[in-house]
Parts: C-alpha cells; structure tokens; sequence
C-alpha cells in the first residue's frame, strides 16, 4: 500500500510533491515570525531535494501534520534546521514521532550527533528528549548518538 494514501499514521521522506505542503505549514501561527517575510520555498525546495538533507513528514488520513527536517554536516553531524507541525495537530506527539524517526535514521545512515536550535514551542520538548543546552533565551541543543 502507498503511505500516501494510506488512513494510518506514517512517517516517510519527504518528496518534491510535499514542498507546498511544507511550505504552507512554515506560513502559519506559530512559525511565521514576520508577516512581510514569507519563508522562501526555495530553500524548502533544497531541504527536499539535496543529498546532504534529511526530511521527514507525519501524514495521517491524506494529509501531512508535520514535518522535520535537517541537514549533514562535515563534522559527521547533522543540524536540524526545522522541525513544525500544524497547529491543531501540536501536543499530540507528532513532533515527538518525527524526532524519533529522525535520530533512528541518522543512527542508521552514520550520523555521530545531532545539533537542533530550539525556541518558542520547541524548546521543551528538546528537554523532554534529553537534548543539551545552556539556558539562553534562543537554545542551542545538541545530542550525541552514541550506542
């Protein structure tokens, strides 16, 4: 069965055709942090297609919920550079499933650790998933993947 036309819950990588998705998702409450700049979809666009990039997306009964996505680093690490799910669909472990997902893979593929900037809603949830940071007002986190 394809997982996009699936009822169940899944969690799969991204593609081209989810970009405009994606990018509606980054232009609402609470990821729009400036009316007169829209994100760029360009940028979504590589996030998809470039080789250095993971994205991952929730979707559930046809529709994308949230989506992460992060990019491999030099270093042997990877920078996740968002992670966003749709507003009516926060607080229901979306986020938490697509972390998840997100370091089982990077574990899998060699990734020794990740690094993730948390603020506004994300923040405590990188707590809860034993990221690291100081206590600055915009969080840097980072979490090894060690066996």
């Amino acid at each position: 069965m394809n997982p996009k036309t699936t009822h169940q819950p899944a969690i799969r990588k991204a593609e081209t055709t989810d970009i405009d998705t994606i990018h509606n998702i980054l232009d609402m409450e609470p990821f729009k942090y400036d009316d007169k700049i829209p994100y760029e979809r360009s940028w979504i666009e590589q996030l998809i297609t470039n080789e250095r990039c993971l994205t991952l997306v929730y979707e559930s009964d046809g529709l994308i919920r949230g989506f992460i996505s992060g990019e491999k680093m030099v270093s042997g690490a990877i920078m996740i550079w968002l992670c966003a799910v749709r507003k009516e669909f926060q607080n229901n472990i979306v986020g938490i499933k697509l972390y998840h997902e997100f370091e089982r893979i990077c574990k899998e593929t060699g990734v020794n650790a990740i690094l993730a900037y948390g603020y506004k809603t994300s923040a405590g949830m990188l707590d809860r998933l034993n990221y690291f940071s100081n206590e600055n007002t915009y969080r840097e986190f980072y979490k090894p993947l060690a066996e």
